[in-house]
């Protein structure tokens, strides 16, 4: 198939989400699909067309100024981005188009090939487990989910808060994210560490991903650090906001000599530095695609884990890990204790962690399941048929 892919957010997504992209557009190439992805041009010294060493092509679309901007200033530009495709599927239609982000679905105005979305998380989820009520985002969600001939969810949340949203099960598919059971695996480099044990929190430094949660329960975690490794918002990270909240608390705490952050870890060095690890925390108050736990568990290293978002999909309780509730520092300590006092449920979990990390979530797999959800886009665009469950 020919896929053309949109992401029109591209320089404002978190650093993980647009690995995502990169990966599954790779992942279809290696498969033998013709891929190309859109994103805004941000940059003024790279070329417009380029053929990624990954196998597919990468677009760079002039829309606004070469620089990178917010996602309220993106909104401003999308009408460019959208006559930008239309004058370049006029030429040459793609099988199908996989639109990631609702900003990308606002940058379609018709498309003549299928429309497939995806969208990494809805703000209506991540309100509601806040308990607020918000709209604008929330109805830009359901108009571009109501417009694609089909919506990939990344999670069983995400598909049940669509319909929450009004969209029809029928269109939609349920398709997690991958990981690169190659780069992250039990063999390979190990990052060097100390003689304290060693608990390893991943993610972007912000509120909702639960370091807060971690730093309380290093507390009454005794002989262990644990590792803060994730973007930094801030030029100067110790001046970051965050940053400086979560240091004040553990000075509080009186645990801020263990409490370590690396900041962006490269990508070729983020899998020694997992190996690195005796557990890997992934307490967030939502996560809706469960990237650092795949990495975790794909590497052979126990995950204790909020069970909330595709957590819940991804960590199997007391088997590949264990799911704690959200923002309980206490169960999670519990967790962390009970795992790195028993090194044969270490063991358990390390085996059956990276077998389901292989078998469910590599990349072959989990593209396949992506051409599934074209084809029956394709099929139901083509033939009138009803879309299939």
């Amino acid at each position: 198939m020919r896929v053309d892919m949109v992401a029109a957010a591209w320089e404002a997504e978190p650093a993980e989400h647009a690995a995502y992209v990169e990966d599954l557009a790779a992942a279809l190439s290696r498969q033998g699909h013709e891929v190309t992805l859109h994103v805004r041009r941000h940059t003024p010294d790279l070329p417009d067309v380029e053929r990624t060493r990954r196998g597919y092509d990468l677009v760079r679309v002039p829309a606004g100024p070469p620089v990178p901007l917010s996602r309220v200033e993106l909104l401003h530009h999308l009408d460019e981005f959208a006559t930008f495709l239309d004058r370049d599927w006029a030429r040459n239609a793609p099988d199908v188009v996989h639109l990631h982000s609702w900003m990308s679905g606002l940058a379609v105005r018709e498309s003549p090939a299928p429309l497939v979305q995806s969208f990494h998380g809805l703000k209506f989820v991540e309100h509601r487990l806040h308990r607020l009520v918000v709209r604008g985002r929330t109805d830009l969600e359901r108009l571009v989910a109501l417009a694609a001939d089909r919506v990939v969810a990344t999670s069983s949340e995400e598909l049940f808060g669509l319909v929450r949203l009004g969209v029809p099960r029928r269109k939609m598919s349920l398709v997690p994210w991958g990981v690169d059971a190659e780069r992250f695996s039990p063999d390979g480099p190990v990052a060097p560490r100390g003689d304290l044990r060693r608990v390893l929190a991943l993610g972007e430094v912000l509120p909702h991903n639960g370091f807060h949660t971690a730093i309380t329960a290093l507390a009454t975690v005794p002989r262990a650090e644990l590792v803060i490794a994730g973007p930094i918002r801030s030029a100067t990270p110790r001046e970051d906001p965050e940053v400086a909240r979560l240091v004040g608390h553990a000075r509080k705490l009186g645990v801020a000599d263990r409490v370590r952050f690396t900041s962006l870890v490269a990508p070729d060095d983020l899998p020694a530095l997992v190996r690195s690890a005796d557990v890997v925390t992934c307490v967030p108050w939502h996560d809706p695609c469960g990237a650092g736990a795949m990495q975790a568990m794909a590497c052979g290293v126990p995950v204790v884990a909020s069970a909330v978002g595709a957590l819940t999909d991804i960590v199997i309780d007391d088997l590949t890990g264990v799911l704690v509730p959200p923002r309980d520092p206490v169960a999670v300590a519990r967790a962390v204790r009970r795992l790195l006092e028993d090194p044969i449920k270490r063991d358990v979990c390390a085996l059956t962690g990276t077998d389901r990390a292989r078998t469910r979530y590599g990349w072959s797999r989990i593209a396949t399941e992506v051409v599934g959800a074209y084809r029956k886009t394709t099929r139901t665009r083509r033939g009138g048929a009803s879309a299939e469950r």
